[in-house]
């Protein structure tokens, strides 16, 4: 890192505060002295990321991931330690010194992407010529202003003989040219596929530029609407999703993810101060979208157009939504308006009313499949209510079935209540395999978890008061077993351990809970001495594992005034453990 002067890295790293700085990607709520946050580096529901002022420093107490501001950039960007010395220079003003170029891993598209982006820059200059004038006016009309514009690097693909003349002067390979989808063999030679439109750029899901979306100016243009990219080595339209390196922070921050048709729908979002809209680049979505947007483990919201087609894809999006675990809540959308004439129409508050009009899946199936399928006919009436019980079976709860099979048997006079299953002394489990053994922890604060996440599984008490003291499990299986818990809680004093087993979906911490509960020398009664000394154990474990950090830091540190400091820090965590020994 020579090419970054030490005195730079550490005046930035004096001047950008940490709260400043992860407030760009988190929702940060004030706990005392520190700043708590739902951590973006697994899957947290109660905020468990703590940001202290005083040291300038992160530390999720669930997955363990910590550090400076340095480091917390580095890795939500995914980017090298020198760039994100450069990323957070850029948030705070600071004017680094570069010596010389950060060395990025060349891949085998690198030289594509450099190609891309050099396009971008071309086209972002191009529309504040003269012949962007159109164009410029387009945007302004739409009312796209500048801060979009630049956030969504939107240019002007002059004509034809501007962009090869661009492509000549830079000295570009023709084969680059052609690999990358911005040239074309016509019948009187090379042609550049894109002129006189509005360019938006499109990157893949760790912000690579791979193609574009291109929009004519006018109706009286020739040509269709849009031309999108055509399949490249480095673009394809079914692995994509248009916004998704931008939005994904705002996801996680926010909760949710908004599922539109294009990207002018993703702009209108925009332009109403929500950043966390995203569109797949095609009629339908596949496999590989689906899982991108499973990975951010957040609702999605559809927002699909209000006409036919809009209701049409919004139910083929279900469909694969279902088969793999993606909770959805669907926009009402009482109009056949998209959501960028809805925003033109009746501007930001319009379209932030539209989302929070939401319905349930179970909802929006009842509605569609009763306009799709002709309830008088029994062929028709019978496909109605098999994927009505699926539906409703994979997403509602046991109130919300009971309403929906009242609703469905009114409607074609098939009672779906008969096929619920029926209580008995031995009932049949969903899932059940032979368990893995339980491993015998050895470290102490796992050993207390497992005691204490026991407690939690016999009693609604303990669950409370465990949310309430601790908050969440270090271990990251006993962690998701325990929002379950806690889940289940929220409606009924007790838990079912079969139905528990048949509602958790991740393989792993079902054989962990069936483990737990195979477990010999497991408790079977609340214990509530058995569980406020496994949480003092956990108490301990934690101030421990505090003291142990200290000592790190004081063997690497060469100030002493800062070894006085980190001594003074390791006295207070010693005497809050001997106090605990103490009431013990």
């Amino acid at each position: 890192m020579s090419w970054i002067k030490e005195e730079d890295m550490r005046a930035i790293r004096q001047q950008a505060d940490i709260v400043d700085v992860l407030s760009h990607y988190l929702s940060l709520n004030k706990k005392g002295k520190n700043y708590m946050a739902v951590c973006p580096f697994h899957d947290d529901h109660d905020p468990s990321l703590s940001i202290s002022t005083d040291k300038q420093i992160f530390k999720c107490f669930v997955c363990g991931t910590g550090g400076n501001v340095f480091t917390f950039v580095q890795k939500i960007e995914n980017i090298s330690f020198p760039e994100a010395v450069v990323k957070v220079a850029e948030m705070i003003g600071y004017p680094l010194r570069i010596e010389a170029p950060v060395v990025k891993e060349q891949s085998a598209e690198q030289p594509y992407y450099d190609l891309m982006q050099s396009y971008i820059q071309f086209c972002a200059y191009e529309l504040q010529s003269e012949d962007g004038f159109l164009c410029m006016q387009y945007l302004q009309k739409r009312h796209i202003h500048e801060d979009i514009r630049k956030r969504f690097e939107i240019g002007y693909a002059p004509m034809d003989e501007r962009s090869l003349h661009y492509f000549k002067a830079k000295n570009y390979a023709t084969k680059d040219l052609l690999d990358t989808g911005l040239v074309h063999e016509g019948q009187q030679g090379m042609r550049a596929t894109f002129f006189n439109r509005l360019m938006i750029p499109i990157h893949d899901d760790q912000g690579h530029p791979v193609g574009f979306t291109a929009r004519k100016l006018s109706d009286m243009d020739q040509g269709p609407k849009y031309i999108n990219t055509a399949q490249t080595k480095i673009y394809e339209k079914g692995n994509l999703i248009f916004n998704y390196h931008r939005a994904k922070n705002f996801a996680r921050k926010n909760e949710r993810v908004i599922l539109v048709e294009g990207a002018m729908d993703v702009l209108a979002f925009e332009k109403a101060e929500i950043h966390e809209s995203i569109a797949c680049l095609g009629t339908a979505c596949t496999k590989a979208q689906i899982l991108l947007i499973k990975a951010l483990k957040v609702p999605v919201v559809v927002c699909y157009d209000g006409d036919r087609a809009g209701q049409d894809a919004t139910y083929k999006f279900s469909i694969l939504a279902l088969e793999n675990n993606v909770a959805m809540q669907i926009v009402k959308n009482p109009t056949e308006k998209d959501p960028d004439e809805i925003f033109e129409s009746g501007g930001a508050s319009a379209l932030k009313n539209l989302v929070h009009k939401t319905i349930s899946l179970a909802e929006f199936y009842l509605d569609y499949l009763s306009r799709k399928y002709d309830l008088e006919n029994y062929e028709d009436k019978r496909k109605f209510v098999q994927i009505m019980e699926d539906c409703i079976r994979k997403t509602c709860t046991d109130f919300e079935k009971s309403t929906y099979f009242a609703r469905i048997k009114e409607m074609t006079g098939f009672d779906l209540s008969l096929n619920e299953p029926k209580n008995t002394s031995q009932p049949e489990v969903k899932y059940r395999k032979v368990p893995m053994l339980l491993e015998r922890p050895k470290d102490g604060r796992k050993q207390a978890e497992q005691s204490c996440l026991n407690m939690v599984l016999l009693s609604k008490e303990a669950a409370l008061r465990f949310k309430e003291e601790i908050g969440f499990f270090k271990d990251e299986l006993c962690n998701q077993l325990s929002y379950y818990c806690y889940d289940i809680y929220r409606y009924q004093n007790r838990i079912d351990f079969d139905k528990l087993i048949s509602k958790i979906d991740e393989e792993d911490v079902r054989n962990f809970l069936l483990a737990l509960l195979s477990d010999p020398f497991r408790m079977t009664k609340y214990d509530e001495k058995f569980f406020l000394d496994s949480v003092n154990k956990i108490r301990e474990c934690t101030y421990q594992e505090q003291i142990d950090l200290i000592n790190q830091k004081i063997i690497q540190s060469v100030d002493n005034q800062e070894k006085l400091e980190l001594a003074r820090q390791k006295r207070e965590w010693i005497i809050k453990k001997n106090g605990l020994r103490k009431e013990g």
